[in-house]
């Protein structure tokens, strides 16, 4: 009978200790989170600032905590604000890359700063203070590297691959899509000083990309951009560029670049794009004698161009456009000049020897 008792006193006591337990560790967790989440966001309130901050004196430790503060802040703000921090982080880019630089350090920085011994001691004695510390701590840390643009000169930039990793996860699909095909054309440059590092069949490719582009994503923020990249790539395919031109004449299929005709008849052939079709009126276009394209072409060249010794050449290349339907889209916008698609994962202004000003449909 104690036994029995006993037993039955042990399961009440056990019943009534479980009906005084502490508050449930749900609960503190719950405050927990929410004081985290109170602290990321009164950190996230100064991103804006702390990113103003960083100038041409900053150290790459300055710039490598905005950027892990970007990380941490990005997926806790809207949409609108993520693009604001995005204009701000090529601004901060920009004036982290700025170096002043005396003629002879410009002299040694283009000259040496894409030499293999760079970290030679000889070689940086001749550079500017900013620029000997900037080409040491370069590299994918702090996303940005020295760069021959093959056009425009050797200048810093920021890595294409920085967008793509810290801002295109939290955008719109357009946009990320223009951010990931764009860093992955522009890893490497495109231009060196003898033409071209990429195939006339990879020219074509990038030309209908954004193309495509264009049609499907009519609303994009980056639209006026994909424009540009549109007509440049397309510009690339029939002009091709001045060291390796497409031809001087245009006149007949002997006259042409072997490798740009060979993938213009593949086009005019396979697709029933635009671009196909433009193809299609490159091939009938170089079979038109120069005297009858001066007849139903003509062609006004302005005061320069008529001095040039490439006149003919000009003209001719004019008359081309004319007859494709070729022409820029954004010729008549004067809000950002001199704009840049070939560099960054996003098109850019050129601030001195620095590629890093980010644009697109608005100003900032």
């Amino acid at each position: 009978m104690p036994v029995k008792l006993g037993r039955s006193m042990l399961m009440l006591v056990l019943l009534i200790a479980g009906c005084h337990q502490p508050p449930n560790e749900p609960h503190q967790e719950e405050s927990q989170l929410h004081g985290t989440q109170k602290t990321v966001i009164s950190l996230c309130s100064l991103l804006n600032q702390q990113m103003q901050n960083i100038s041409n004196t900053s150290s790459v430790q300055d710039l490598q905590y905005v950027n892990q503060q970007l990380e941490q802040c990005l997926p806790q703000l809207s949409l609108s604000q993520r693009q604001q921090l995005l204009y701000a982080s090529t601004s901060m880019y920009q004036r982290f890359l700025a170096s002043d630089r005396t003629t002879e350090q410009q002299r040694a920085f283009d000259q040496y700063a894409m030499s293999d011994n760079t970290y030679n001691t000889s070689y940086l004695s001749e550079f500017s203070p900013r620029d000997r510390y900037l080409l040491q701590h370069q590299g994918n840390a702090a996303y940005y590297e020295v760069y021959d643009s093959g056009d425009t000169g050797i200048m810093y930039r920021r890595q294409p691959k920085y967008l793509l990793h810290i801002f295109a996860p939290y955008l719109p699909k357009a946009e990320q899509i223009f951010i990931e095909t764009l860093a992955a054309q522009n890893e490497l440059p495109i231009l060196s000083g003898n033409g071209f590092n990429i195939s006339w069949a990879e020219i074509s490719k990038r030309a209908l990309f954004w193309q495509n582009y264009v049609k499907t994503y009519p609303d994009s923020t980056l639209i006026d951009d994909a424009q540009r990249l549109k007509f440049r790539y397309t510009q690339f395919l029939f002009h091709g560029v001045s060291n390796m031109p497409v031809s001087s004449n245009y006149v007949g299929e002997d006259n042409i670049y072997p490798e740009a005709l060979e993938e213009i008849k593949y086009l005019a052939a396979q697709d029933h794009s635009e671009l196909g079709q433009q193809a299609k009126k490159f091939l009938h276009f170089i079979q038109i004698a120069p005297s009858k394209r001066d007849e139903s072409i003509p062609i006004e060249l302005s005061p320069s161009e008529q001095r040039s010794p490439q006149s003919e050449t000009i003209k001719a290349m004019k008359q081309l456009d004319h007859y494709m339907g070729l022409y820029d889209p954004l010729a008549l916008d004067s809000t950002h000049i001199n704009r840049d698609c070939l560099s960054d994962s996003i098109c850019i202004t050129h601030a001195g020897k620095v590629a890093n000003s980010l644009v697109s449909k608005q100003q900032f």
